[in-house]
């Protein structure tokens, strides 16, 4: 099974973002649709990116797989749910996830993360350096067989010797070993790098967490690759990775995704009924500094880290509005937050009509069905007109998005393209028996968050004209990628296919520009972008 999946943005305290699949074996990755981005950052908890169910959720109600809790105020029916109890992905011989930032850390803005101190903790376990020397070389391998582009051992080994020295600098030491001439014969550079790398590690081996330093090094590959659907998750993140695409992923913090594509991050998705929600925090405000701690120059995991901590303890954000003259401090109070997939609502339009809204956060395993309910509780309401909102959503599963866009495309038609390392096209089809009827016109939100399945979704409804898009062009993240477990429980999301529209756009690097573009207003008042698809969904026949 495939999933679209994308790390442009990165759940706090959780991966998003991306991305990893199901348990996978090395004999049968799971892989995915990239694309994030949005989000998942590399080397943090993404929202990465990538996927089936948000991690940061909202507490809101929280119901199985197929059903969402129902409630009606003021005329208003309102669906929230969160993707539980889905089951894992089985029988594919390469399971496959579309991702867009899970997967991979979204490095839109090209610059690269600061690199991370590894000064051990006392007491605390620690692997010897042949280990983390052996991690390193797995991930290589890993690369150089289903990297969807070739790639050259001479530029990864360097990347990794590299990221070795740069991480034992941040840390306080002074590596005295000379970069090896890399040649590009994969035997011999394999060699030098082991020898190197042991002569970096062995002599900080009682004060440097050996882990953090082999998981840097890898780090410092995957940035060197530069595509925002690979990259590398700890076993952590991995694990978070899978039960948020399943759906069963919570976790202790504020309920906000980063979008880590500018310095200072910003915020990308407030999931609603949260800490973040109830402090008053918007899509869009930057990070400054927590608990005083200027985080301007810091990465999203290191911002993450910082930001995390027992439920019901206090963390002091100082954030800067977009349109405001001075920065704001928020204290929130930390909650477990259920991460949300699908919520539904009716709104109403400029005129009194009923317009059926749809927020969907991930294409997470089960999503499909819960557009189907959302779709017929709207008919049954008498909707004249349907909202898909799909801003800050980083992804999720290939099948899912096929699912749900079987829903608005008539007929066994292909949405999109798989592109292999040997340019075979693999085409996408809806499965011509879940068209929704009567359609109603369909607006479709997305913005700067929307990745990797979102993309895919997106770029179809334009190039078939069964949607019009409204708001900021997406985040140009959008392939497949592919969940390759390392022998410690870390894992590597890697670009295995390229994706192409139905009219063979290649949405990577390049994101989906809106039918009407229009951006958030100063100081994040009001919502803009849902007016504007009310007023045009309402002037519809």
């Amino acid at each position: 099974m495939k999933r679209l999946i994308l790390v442009v943005c990165l759940l706090l305290l959780v991966a998003c973002s991306n991305g990893a699949g199901p348990t996978a074996t090395t004999t049968a990755p799971p892989t995915a649709m990239a694309g994030t981005g949005a989000p998942t950052a590399q080397g943090a908890a993404a929202a990465t990116p990538a996927a089936a169910s948000t991690t940061t959720g909202a507490s809101t109600v929280a119901t199985g797989t197929t059903a969402g809790a129902t409630t009606t105020a003021a005329g208003a029916t309102t669906t929230a749910s969160t993707a539980t109890g889905a089951a894992p992905i089985t029988g594919a011989a390469t399971p496959t996830r579309a991702s867009g930032t899970p997967s991979a850390v979204a490095r839109a803005t090209g610059t690269a993360s600061p690199v991370r101190r590894a000064n051990s903790t006392p007491g605390a376990a620690n692997i010897a350096p042949g280990v983390g020397a052996n991690l390193v070389v797995q991930a290589v391998d890993t690369l150089l067989d289903r990297y969807v582009d070739p790639l050259n051992t001479a530029d990864l080994y360097g990347a990794a010797y590299d990221a070795a020295v740069a991480t034992l600098r941040a840390s306080g030491k002074t590596p005295q070993v000379a970069r090896p001439t890399f040649t590009g014969d994969p035997g011999q550079d394999e060699a030098l790098f082991r020898q190197a790398y042991l002569a970096l590690a062995e002599p900080a081996r009682g004060d440097i967490d050996q882990a953090t330093l082999a998981y840097e090094t890898i780090e410092g590959i995957v940035r060197a690759v530069d595509e925002c659907h690979t990259a590398f998750l700890t076993p952590e993140q991995a694990e978070q990775q899978r039960n948020a695409l399943q759906g069963t992923a919570n976790y202790v913090g504020i309920g906000v995704t980063i979008q880590p594509t500018a310095q200072p991050l910003t915020v990308g998705e407030v999931y609603p009924g949260t800490p973040a929600e109830r402090g008053g925090l918007q899509s869009g405000d930057a990070f400054l500094a927590v608990n005083g701690t200027d985080v301007t120059n810091l990465n999203a995991d290191q911002v993450r880290t910082l930001v995390i901590g027992p439920e019901g303890t206090d963390v002091t954000l100082t954030i800067q509005r977009p349109g405001e003259a001075q920065p704001r401090q928020v204290t929130l109070t930390r909650a477990r937050i259920q991460i949300p997939v699908f919520r539904s609502e009716i709104k109403t339009g400029p005129n009194g009509e009923k317009i059926g809204y749809m927020k969907l956060y991930q294409f997470a395993q089960g999503t499909e069905r819960q557009v189907q309910q959302a779709l017929e509780e709207f008919e049954r309401q008498g909707v004249t007109g349907w909202v898909l909102d799909l801003r800050g959503n980083p992804g999720g599963f290939v099948n899912t998005f096929a699912q749900i866009a079987s829903r608005f495309v008539e007929g066994r038609q292909t949405v999109g393209y798989q592109v292999s390392r040997d340019g075979t096209r693999d085409p996408i089809v809806t499965n011509g028996q879940s068209y929704f009827t009567p359609q109603q016109p369909l607006a479709v939100l997305i913005n700067g968050g929307s990745a990797s399945a979102s993309e895919a979704f997106a770029a179809a409804a334009q190039d078939y004209g069964f949607a019009r898009l409204f708001g900021q062009k997406t985040a140009g993240c959008l392939a497949v990628a592919s969940y390759f477990p390392l022998d410690d429980g870390s894992a590597l999301e890697v670009t295995i296919e390229k994706f192409l529209s139905p009219k063979d756009r290649e949405i990577n690097r390049v994101g989906v520009e809106p039918d009407v573009p229009i951006a958030p207003r100063p100081g994040g008042n009001g919502d803009p972008v849902l007016d504007a698809a009310l007023d045009w969904l309402a002037a519809q026949p």
